[in-house]
């Protein structure tokens, strides 16, 4: 076993004293007090006392030197046991109630080694420097984002960089591969790194005693703000003038020049608002107050104080708790600045998109000049083809456009789509439907063909397709000549809008005719719907449903034999008021 605590006591305040009583009663209560196992001691001399006892199935050997050397006495208690004592709580226990057991007879207690201390240090010193170097970390990363690589030198008051410009050259002498890096924050004290995030600079006020006078206004009094301003530029150039006269005035006069010019200043940058407080979750004085009982907390582990169990736990949550919210702040700024990249990265992509498209443009600029040729790029093409095309259903909507009983839509087709609808004509009362669809293709390079595709359809029923095309120019470059020459003229063909335009006319007459006056008040009894037709006058019989072709019955006069509107033979009007009148 390797010794794990060790500490002695000096001067024991008994008259008498019997080494193998005195430990043999201490042990005793120990095992009493944590409820301990197994007591046994296995070692006794007139002057050292081995014992052994279990804690939680854990066994621990303490043995007791007793020394005396001239005329003082001395107790030396080592505790031992094989395995690791960081989260040992029954180490923990024992050497504490040893302790407490015996402290009070004696004059002193010092504790020589304690391992479990030393352990737990150790293990709370990475979290020191895991807090410390992710706000390092943390304060170069923003800083450097915000205010550039040179924000140290550029920023930061003489007292801090002269402070670490000293220590720095020491400790890149020592470490030479480190030599050429900015390594400031990284040797900067603790409490200095709050410093920095809640640094403020400042700038003269817009306004200052030092501005011109405002001009006079006759028959207005001088404002207030004029008078103070006046008064307090003449305490300045007072102070001024005894400096220049007696240098050593300065002992006197300081604290009235620094307040009058601290009163022109104004902030500038508040590093904690303006580059930090975004990250965090909490304010200034709150992270400032957890830095300062952190700062307290870490000086206790550099500088090898006892740390028992308790404090450790306190340490490892307050530290835990620090590091989170650090790392969290991390976390959203490293989130910030990937999002910036991105927009970044975005905006350049636009960008050079657009100067692409603008050197494209006036390289076709120049070919159409030289050459003669149209060169269009892609809205352009657009432009022509949906001027064309609106002009051609312009003419259709207008040719039909006093039909009551028609519906005629038509949306400027995009060309960005294929199945694009254009037009769409539907009659009101048999709900027929004539639609036409676009599937455009562009391609605007040179010499390339551009087509629009039209197909008609009747009720869904595909009836025939056209095609409108316009093909680009292309020029080549004449090098005995040093300029572009003509090798393709631009040429658009929109011929097929004339047959486009004939079927659809000839659909809505043969399709959807002006039947109002010709269909019977009674529903089909195929489809329900009102398109029964009544009159001998169309090219339908009579019975016809215009909606979906049924063959209905239809009542006739049985007079003058004409259909009437009913479904039972009966008198049409003009007969009923015949026989009414005989």
């Amino acid at each position: 076993m390797k010794s794990m605590i060790r500490f002695v006591m000096i001067n024991i305040k008994q008259n008498s004293f019997d080494f193998k009583e005195y430990t043999t009663e201490l042990m005793e209560k120990v095992e009493t007090g944590l409820a301990a196992k197994d007591l046994e001691f296995y070692a006794n001399k007139d002057r050292m006392r081995k014992c052994s006892l279990v804690l939680m199935d854990k066994q621990y050997v303490v043995q007791f030197t007793f020394i005396m050397t001239h005329g003082t006495s001395q107790l030396k208690v080592d505790i031992s046991r094989e395995a690791n004592s960081v989260d040992d709580k029954e180490l923990h226990d024992l050497k504490i109630k040893i302790k407490d057991l015996i402290i009070d007879e004696w004059e002193q207690c010092v504790w020589l080694e304690d391992r479990q201390s030393e352990e737990l240090a150790e293990d709370l010193y990475k979290d020191v420097h895991s807090v410390e170097n992710s706000l390092r970390r943390l304060i170069n990363t923003v800083l450097f984002y915000n205010l550039g690589g040179d924000w140290w030198e550029k920023y930061m008051p003489t007292h801090l960089t002269k402070k670490y410009n000293q220590r720095n050259d020491p400790y890149k002498d020592r470490a030479p591969s480190f030599k050429n890096i900015h390594t400031n924050l990284l040797s900067i004290d603790t409490g200095d790194l709050v410093t920095i995030i809640s640094f403020k600079t400042y700038r003269v006020k817009e306004t200052n005693i030092f501005r011109e006078d405002d001009p006079f206004i006759f028959g207005f009094a001088e404002p207030e703000s004029n008078i103070d301003r006046r008064r307090e530029l003449h305490r300045f150039q007072y102070i001024m003038n005894n400096l220049m006269n007696d240098e050593k005035s300065i002992e006197g006069l300081q604290k009235s020049l620094t307040r009058i010019l601290q009163e022109q200043m104004e902030v500038d940058k508040d590093f904690w608002e303006d580059y930090f407080a975004p990250w965090f979750t909490c304010n200034i004085r709150e992270f400032q107050g957890k830095w300062e009982n952190f700062s307290t907390d870490r000086n206790h582990v550099a500088h090898n104080k006892l740390i028992d169990t308790k404090l450790y736990q306190k340490f490892k949550k307050s530290m835990g708790d620090l590091l989170t919210l650090i790392t969290q702040a991390e976390s959203k700024f490293s989130e910030h600045l990937d999002q910036e990249m991105n927009n970044f990265l975005e905006e350049l992509e636009e960008m050079e998109e657009i100067e692409y498209r603008q050197r494209e443009a006036d390289l076709r600029e120049i070919k159409a000049e030289e050459a003669g040729v149209q060169i269009r790029d892609e809205d352009d093409i657009f432009e022509l083809l949906q001027e064309n095309i609106n002009l051609a259903f312009g003419e259709i909507k207008q040719d039909i456009y006093y039909r009551s009983d028609l519906e005629i839509i038509y949306k400027e087709p995009l060309l960005k789509d294929n199945d694009e609808n254009v037009l769409v004509i539907i009659h009101n009362d048999t709900r027929n439907c004539i639609t036409v669809d676009v599937e455009p293709f562009i391609d605007a390079e040179e010499a390339g063909t551009s087509t629009v595709n039209f197909l008609v359809y009747y009720n869904d029923d595909h009836q025939e397709s056209y095609e409108i095309s316009y093909t680009n120019g292309e020029a080549y470059f004449n090098k005995d000549q040093g300029c572009y020459m003509p090798n393709i003229q631009d040429e658009l063909d929109v011929s097929a809008f004339e047959d486009l335009e004939t079927l659809v006319h000839k659909l809505v007459n043969e399709k959807m005719p002006e039947i109002d006056e010709d269909m019977a008040s009674f529903p089909c009894v195929e489809c329900n719907a009102f398109a029964v037709n009544i009159s001998k006058e169309n090219e339908y019989t009579v019975g016809h449903c215009f909606k979906c072709g049924h063959s209905n019955q239809v009542g006739g006069c049985m007079k003058c034999e004409e259909p009437i509107d009913s479904t039972q033979d009966g008198f049409c009007e003009s007969c009923q008021e015949y026989i009414d009148r005989q």
